[in-house]
């Protein structure tokens, strides 16, 4: 299997995103103070990073579909980091910008590593043919 640089881009992104998520799922549980909600989707940041790591190292079919979750949930919970610390409106203002650019970086993913399986899938009826 050759894998294209694209796609070990992205999983060394992804795999990175993954390390933070986990490093602040442990900072939030040891050092507390943080509500429960924020760690929940923190673990859960954490997984769909793992996963879609993964899934780009290996182009795997479901890899545009775990980054575009990964988004999502990461997006969401930025979005919704106002609320959930209680911040004052004068602190929420990057919060709506930082959930657009995870979305967009997701999507943009999504949409790369699909466009890669395509490509690889084109190569492979190529060479089944020839």
């Amino acid at each position: 299997m050759r894998r294209s640089v694209s796609g070990v881009v992205l999983a060394v992104v992804f795999g990175l995103l993954s390390l933070n998520a986990w490093w602040q799922v442990g900072e939030n549980a040891i050092g507390g103070g943080s509500p429960a909600m924020l760690i929940a989707l923190q673990v859960l940041c954490g997984v769909l990073a793992t996963v879609a790591a993964w899934g780009s190292w290996t182009s795997a079919r479901w890899a545009p579909s775990a980054a575009l979750l990964y988004g999502l949930v990461a997006g969401g919970m930025v979005a919704g980091l106002g609320p959930m610390l209680d911040l004052p409106p004068e602190s929420r203002g990057g919060l709506w910008t930082g959930a657009a650019i995870i979305l967009a970086f997701a999507l943009a993913s999504a949409w790369w590593l699909r466009r890669s399986l395509r490509r690889e899938d084109a190569r492979e009826s190529a060479r089944v043919v020839s």
